[in-house]
């Protein structure tokens, strides 16, 4: 049934009514072209009234043609869109990679500025501390460097007791513990504080002065005996070095202790000598042990004297005050 169509017995009418119908029915159909066959009944005003939305009908079709929906590009295109989560994991893969890789470089960056922080750091701690321990700073300049004690042309001024051991009681190495004075000794003949052919060597080289003092040591009560010599300049005094090792080594030559030890010119020698040249001076030292035993080449304490007297004190802050007296 199609638009309430009335039922078929309706329609019907009896005799020649029915064939009246149907000649009727025939000449309508042409016009009409909607009859869908007998048994349908329209009325004219009912036609228009279907007629007209056919332009609505039209526009449907317009609109099904338009390319939305079913020709729509961005729903084909919908798993090409749906594809595209799986490769996001492949764009943060990288990320992934780099970062552990990017703490590891800043880890590797942070540990070598952390060393070479500490490498500087224990240079200008060497550099201020000098090389034995410390100078005295009141010592100003390496009067070596600055050419002040190249010789007595230039560094004039006789030695005193004073000067080189100016506390009467004690010796204060930088950085170590006092040494005990016992006796005191300022000669301008370089012999008596020699031994053997040590005297004439210096003699030869235009030692003016000695000045020596008797010291007992804070580490096992050695006795020891340091001084310098007053030569002429300072080739000379490299020159005297460069014999003096083997004038001791073969027992030829050497400086003697204060006091004075009386001793076996036959017996061997017990005590160790330690020397540096500085500039024009030469400066030394004698150990003993107090029970005059051999102090050993290795021996610990000697080493330690030898550091503290020769090389901080009188190397370091004796000549570092005399030249800066200039």
């Amino acid at each position: 049934m199609l638009y309430g169509t009335p039922q078929r017995r309706e329609h019907r009418a009896p005799g020649g009514a029915l064939a009246l119908f149907g000649s009727v029915l025939a000449a309508a159909r042409p016009l009409g072209r909607r009859g869908n066959g007998a048994g349908q009944h329209r009325s004219p005003a009912r036609q228009r009234s279907r007629a007209a939305p056919a332009p609505t009908r039209q526009s449907t079709s317009t609109r099904q043609s338009t390319p939305t929906r079913q020709s729509t590009p961005a729903r084909q295109s919908t798993p090409a869109r749906r594809s595209a989560p799986p490769s996001a994991p492949a764009r943060q893969a990288p990320r992934a990679v780099r970062e552990p890789q990017w703490a590891a470089q800043f880890m590797v960056r942070g540990l070598a500025g952390l060393i070479l922080l500490a490498l500087i750091s224990m240079t200008l701690f060497f550099v201020l501390a000098g090389d034995h321990g410390g100078g005295d700073p009141t010592a100003g300049p390496d009067p070596i460097a600055a050419g002040m004690l190249a010789s007595r042309t230039v560094d004039a001024d006789p030695l005193t007791v004073e000067e080189i051991f100016p506390d009467s009681g004690t010796v204060r190495p930088t950085g170590a513990n006092p040494y005990r004075i016992t006796l005191t000794h300022i000669d301008t003949d370089c012999r008596t504080a020699t031994t053997g052919e040590l005297g004439g060597l210096l003699a030869g080289h235009g030692c003016s002065q000695v000045v020596r003092a008797g010291l007992v040591a804070p580490y096992g009560d050695y006795r020891v005996t340091a001084g310098m010599f007053n030569l002429a300049d300072a080739s000379g005094a490299v020159e005297v070095d460069d014999v003096l090792r083997h004038l001791v080594e073969t027992g030829d030559g050497g400086f003697a202790t204060l006091p004075a030890a009386r001793s076996d010119p036959e017996a061997l020698p017990t005590a160790q000598v330690g020397w540096r040249t500085r500039g024009h001076y030469l400066l030394y030292c004698v150990i003993n042990r107090p029970d005059d035993s051999v102090v050993a080449a290795d021996d610990p304490y000697a080493a330690r004297i030898t550091d503290d007297l020769v090389d901080s004190y009188l190397g370091t802050t004796v000549l570092g005050r005399r030249a800066a007296g200039f």
